[in-house]
């Protein structure tokens, strides 16, 4: 399922994210939505928590793309572990609750007269 496209992410990144890491931050999404038992629909398609996992993956991978190619500890590293951190912090968030998905099962316990007077 696509959560995000390049046209969702911000022009102006400090690195440059491809279409690979959108692809990957798509996967990632589904994985995570397959971990916590939440049915893949296509209402979840446009989910705004969804949508900020998924770019904050495609960054992160982007980010660790750079710095395992540079080894650049100032300028990629910093930004990889506030990334990963992030990264967690909104997967840890994400429920049926905060998407919007109530059970549709009600329970009824019974029923019983009100005297009044």
């Amino acid at each position: 399922m696509e959560f995000i496209t390049l046209a969702d992410i911000p022009a102006d990144e400090i690195v440059q994210i491809e279409q690979e890491e959108i692809d990957e931050a798509n996967r990632y999404v589904e994985r995570v939505l397959i971990q916590k038992a939440i049915p893949i629909t296509a209402d979840l398609q446009n989910n705004i928590h969804l949508k900020d996992l998924a770019k904050t993956y495609a960054v992160y991978r982007a980010f660790l793309k750079r710095y395992t190619s540079t080894g650049n500890e100032n300028e990629y590293g910093v930004k990889l572990k506030y990334y990963e951190k992030l990264l967690k912090d909104m997967e840890n968030s994400i429920t049926k609750e905060t998407l919007g998905i109530t059970d549709e099962t009600t329970s009824i316990f019974g029923t019983f007269k009100i005297g009044r007077g």
